[in-house]
């Protein structure tokens, strides 16, 4: 086998289109509980560009979050895999020189990797440009759902505490705030499929009919003045859950606000947001959580100084979504509408740019190794 690796790594550079640069670096050793990947594509999310704004990483760490591909090496103690198999995984990269997804070869973890039926994979490559969402059957559609199962993963079972209990479930309601967002389409559709719950979520009026398909039973505009009446018409008493995919101050506040009628609600997001950054009420009983996916591997995230734990009951419950439930419903899920760059590592700059200046809008953007 080669020992050649090459990987987009951190440039050290602020400037547009030089956040990453194309290097030579080590041949990845896996440990015993470990697989190895060969890239074949690659999907870039927001966290890429943020962790160099952000100097989460720094120079000479490997870029990216997101791969797929084929098993290379599988490790003494990992069950359930072996070499050949189609695979997509999530990593926290940007933050490593050792770990990233933007490599020709990848270090994942077992239960952040998902496997697919070769018999049913399509492994030709998509065309430059545009393509719908489709199922999670070719290399740059599994790419694009990593990130998205994992956080989806942690936040039902671990921190919105959502039972799969679909009997339970079918009186109550999740409102998913960004159902075109990457996360949001899948959400919706986990949140339908595999937790029996009814969706409201919240998109611009040309993504509705797109968003009803995949399951959403109420899809309300969040640019309409009375939104948050509409949301509380719909929802009455009975919206326990809440995930905030866009996560910003003035959407963390619209689904607290959306959610006043309920007794008991549990509300997450995706950005650190607390509740002394909103108008709250405190006759109100309200869980106020936020999930970081980086957390599932077991250790403790240390973002320069900002410590996120990761305790054993958050691994044990997004474990339990991940080998229990996504093996279940991965072949009934379909990814968001893809953007299909140029295939090479060199693409890294273009595709972390589209993102930085928010040029992307309902898409993920994904490209092949090679």
């Amino acid at each position: 086998m080669s020992q050649i690796n090459k990987a987009a790594i951190l440039s050290g550079s602020f400037d547009k289109g030089q956040l990453t640069e194309v290097g030579e670096i080590a041949y990845p050793k896996i440990n015993d509980d470990q697989i190895l990947i060969k890239a074949v594509a690659y999907a870039a999310n927001p966290t890429d560009w943020k962790h160099v704004l952000l100097k989460w990483g720094g120079k000479g760490d490997i870029a990216g979050s997101d791969v797929s591909g084929t098993v290379a090496e599988v490790g003494s103690k990992v069950k359930g895999f072996e070499v050949g198999d189609v695979v997509s995984s999530f990593m926290h990269g940007n933050f490593s020189k050792t770990r990233g997804a933007f490599s020709d070869y990848v270090i994942a973890d077992v239960n952040t990797t998902i496997k697919y039926d070769k018999s049913t994979f399509n492994s030709k490559a998509l065309e430059v440009g545009d393509h719908k969402s489709d199922s999670i059957n070719t290399f740059e559609g599994a790419a694009s759902v990593n990130l998205g199962l994992v956080t989806i993963g942690l936040s039902f079972n671990h921190k919105l505490g959502i039972k799969t209990d679909k009997q339970t479930n079918a009186s109550k309601y999740i409102l998913i705030w960004g159902g075109a967002t990457a996360t949001g389409i899948l959400a919706i559709q986990v949140a339908k499929l595999a937790y029996g719950l009814k969706v409201i979520t919240t998109a611009s009026s040309k993504h509705h009919d797109f968003l009803k398909s995949l399951g959403a039973d109420e899809v309300f505009d969040y640019h309409d003045s009375n939104v948050i009446e509409q949301i509380k018409k719909a929802g009455g008493a009975n919206i326990n859950y809440a995930l905030d995919t866009v996560s910003n101050e003035q959407t963390f506040q619209s689904v607290y606000d959306a959610t006043a009628d309920t007794k008991d609600v549990a509300i997450d997001n995706l950005l650190f947001l607390t509740p002394d950054k909103i108008k709250t009420d405190d006759s109100r009983k309200v869980s106020f959580q936020t999930s970081l996916a980086y957390c599932v591997d077991g250790n403790d995230v240390n973002l320069n100084g900002l410590v996120v734990p990761s305790p054993p009951e958050l691994v044990k419950e997004y474990n339990d979504f991940r080998f229990n439930v996504i093996p279940q419903y991965v072949t009934k899920l379909r990814h968001a509408n893809l953007k299909v760059l140029e295939p090479g590592l060199k693409t890294t700059n273009e595709a972390l740019e589209l993102l930085r200046e928010d040029k992307v809008a309902g898409q993920k953007v994904v490209f092949r190794a090679n």
